[in-house]
């Protein structure tokens, strides 16, 4: 298979994945990538035979990886727990290298012990980031959180180190303490010297960029996704552990970065967080996907050096209880150790065997483990194959995906999460309410006491968005999701017939091609008064929304000019028939509502109440539309006749206008309101209506829509 066919393959099976993970709610999302990459596969030709070199997973991967695991860490709580991260991160990787590696050579005697040492040396890291991605509930204590971060952001160092070491024993068959020994002190002190060094110098060039203006945020997102790849590569070309120097390189940049003492700062944090988002998880997905595509080679005739497939998964078990139950060990050790000074390494109150074994399922392994066991070289000294290369990649393919099932199996019963009587997200409702309450009236006094009549159109779609998350926001809260759905769906059916009886009569005098003209400003219009998601589906996508709006700028523009076009008649005449269109579906919402309250059940009358006030609203904004520039008071029957004439379809009203000076001020109103959106939260917190910690959530709310306005 082509190589670019392949990573087609792996990028659909990581976003596959994403959507699946919202569907799937009892299976990890590791577990979901595994999966749908066993089955690519299978059914995709080549997909087995591809591959990727080896000596591009530990810069491609690993370093990435780390130096993102680096900008999450609390250098104050990794110092506080410095001895049992390094007991963890180091005591417990070599021992599992030497458990592992004996059991292994005695399951297998064909492997040599440096080459079975290897494994054990791969399946030392484990991966936080993969029990995090578990969808199971689960409760870690804030110890415990801080020691498998620790743990896992240092023991991929001491794992690759140990790797290499027994990959070059295995590779030119000779091994010395000593030597093995002294080097080891170089890489390892080496690493972390050229790595702090090098974070520091890369921090200092930021700085300078920055008091030079010369860097942007743009920049230096590219700046750090740029740094591992650079510290690795300046390490290994001295001959220090590139991982460990990614690594410091992470503390000391993380350590030294400002924390939103500016807006440019604030907005550089959010860009790179947002960055090493979806780079962390294309990479993490990518290395899952890869994991699940080795799996089939375990049936490969001849490849698992002579041993059947049953045979293969005995190894696989044997090899991870070998693991865990190291781990276990070790951990119980420390822990009852902890518990005779009076203290605690788990944080938790359970027993101290229940605590070790949470400690110890959580641990599993994950993406740093595969990314190592990739890199095993094909062949050794003197060009003969590497004895076991491909049974032992299938080996830790197949540890990797116990561990996991095993977290996401008995990690929600060891440690699940307290009962939730929902009184956070009650609050968090009841809060948002208030604050849109406040702000829409605020914005409706704008309407009633500062009449402006630039702002007013652009004021009138602000606050009809208001009020549309006003209503969904009282659906939520109103305890009545059921008979909410159930109503929505018969209001969809009644909009539904009530756009075929107007299709039947728009076409009686006009072409089906004007019709479907008319079906896009529809939709465009009821996109202006707020309508989203499943009813805003009432009406046929047809064309791209987009095309809709770059057709109204360019109408609107021309009906605000004085000289008058034929164009700008039509495009009064049908923008203000679909405004008339849409009051229609508007009463046919209204007359279904007023059948439910007056005939249905308690809870969908109280929904179908909700739903008319905002509909109500909704109609008097189209109205007022359709009104604008006219002089007749709001609330006399004049107001609501149709300004049109039903047999000549003849519109003259001011629409192109009232558009034009929408759009204008749409961003400053935009702006305007969520200035009073703090204003708000502000007063509720003062009031002690709102909790400090709900007020934060809905203040970072607001902040990022007011980035997302600049």
């Amino acid at each position: 298979m082509e190589q670019f066919e392949f990573i087609l393959v792996v990028l659909a099976c990581v976003g596959l994945s994403s959507v699946l993970d919202h569907v799937v709610e009892k299976v990890s999302l590791p577990v979901l990538q595994v999966i749908l990459s066993l089955a690519a596969s299978v059914l995709v030709p080549g997909v087995r035979e591809a591959r990727v070199e080896s000596e591009l997973f530990l810069v491609l991967f690993i370093a990435p990886l780390l130096f993102n695991e680096t900008r999450e860490v609390d250098p104050r709580r990794l110092w506080q727990s410095r001895g049992d991260i390094l007991s963890l991160a180091v005591g417990l990787v070599v021992a599992s290298v030497l458990a592992v590696g004996y059991v292994l050579h005695w399951l297998v005697p064909s492997i040599p012990l440096a080459a079975a040492f290897a494994l054990g040396g791969a399946l030392g890291p484990t991966d936080a980031a993969a029990v995090t991605a578990l969808k199971s509930s689960v409760n870690l204590s804030d110890r415990q959180t801080t020691l498998l971060s620790g743990e896992s952001l240092i023991n991929d160092a001491s794992g690759v180190v140990a790797f290499q070491f027994a990959v070059a024993a295995a590779v030119t068959g000779s091994f010395s303490l000593a030597s093995a020994a002294g080097t080891f002190l170089v890489l390892f002190a080496g690493g972390i010297a050229a790595g702090a060094l090098l974070g520091v110098a890369l921090s200092a060039v930021i700085r300078l960029l920055e008091d030079l203006g010369l860097e942007d945020v743009t920049s230096h997102a590219l700046y750090e996704l740029l740094a591992p790849f650079l510290v690795y590569l300046v390490a290994e070309a001295l001959h220090v552990s590139g991982i460990l120097a990614v690594v410091a390189a992470g503390i000391v940049m993380a350590a030294s970065r400002p924390r939103f003492h500016s807006t440019f700062e604030a907005r550089r944090s959010l860009v790179s967080g947002s960055l090493w988002s979806v780079v962390s998880f294309l990479i993490n997905g990518t290395v899952f996907v890869l994991l699940g595509m080795q799996l089939p080679h375990v049936a490969a005739p001849g490849l698992a050096d002579g041993l059947v497939p049953a045979q293969v998964l005995g190894v696989i078990l044997a090899v991870a209880a070998t693991s865990v139950l190291c781990r276990l060990l070790w951990v119980y050790a420390l822990e009852v150790a902890h518990r005779r000074r009076g203290e605690s390494l788990c944080g938790r109150s359970g027993s101290a065997l229940h605590d070790a074994l949470v400690t110890t399922v959580a641990g599993a392994k994950g993406a740093v483990t595969l990314s190592i066991a990739m890199t095993l070289p094909a062949t050794v000294e003197g060009g003969a194959p590497f004895v076991g290369r491909d049974l032992l990649v299938t080996l830790a393919a197949g540890v990797i995906l116990v561990t996991l099932l095993a977290a996401d199996a008995a990690l929600p019963r060891l440690a699940p999460q307290p009962a939730d009587d929902g009184s956070l997200g009650r609050e968090r409702r009841r809060a948002t309410m208030a604050v849109l309450e406040g702000t829409a009236a605020e914005l409706a006094r704008m309407l009633e006491e500062e009449p402006d009549a630039d702002h007013a159109p652009a004021v009138r779609f602000v606050l009809d968005r208001y009020q549309m998350r006003m209503a969904t926001e009282r659906l939520e809260d109103a305890d009545v999701a059921d008979a909410n759905r159930a109503v929505e769906r018969e209001e969809f059916r009644r909009q539904a017939q009530t756009l075929n009886r107007l299709h039947a009569r728009h076409v009686r005098t006009r072409s089906e091609q004007d019709w479907k003209e008319h079906v896009r400003w529809l939709r465009f219009v009821r996109h202006l008064v707020g309508y989203q998601g499943r009813m805003e589906g009432v009406v046929p996508r047809g064309h791209a929304l987009g095309a809709a709006a770059a057709t109204l700028v360019r109408r609107s523009a021309h009906v605000a000019r004085p000289d008058g076009r034929p164009d700008d008649e039509e495009f009064a005449r049908v923008f203000g028939q679909a405004c008339i269109y849409a009051i229609e579906l508007e009463y046919a919402s209204l007359d279904y509502f007023d059948e439910v309250i007056a005939t249905g059940d308690a809870a969908q009358a109280k929904a179908a109440r909700i739903r008319r006030d905002t509909h109500e609203q909704l109609l008097r904004s189209l109205w007022s539309w359709l009104n604008y520039g006219r002089d007749v008071p709001v609330d006399s029957d004049e107001a609501y006749a149709l300004p049109y004439n039903l047999l000549t379809h003849e519109f003259a009203p001011r629409f192109g206008e009232h558009l034009a000076k929408a759009r204008e001020y749409a961003r400053d109103v935009d702006a305007t309101a969520l200035r009073i959106e703090l204003d708000v939260i502000a007063r509720l917190q003062a009031e002690g209506q709102v909790s400090r910690h709900v007020a934060g959530e809905l203040r970072e709310d607001v902040y990022l829509l007011q980035m997302s306005e600049e």
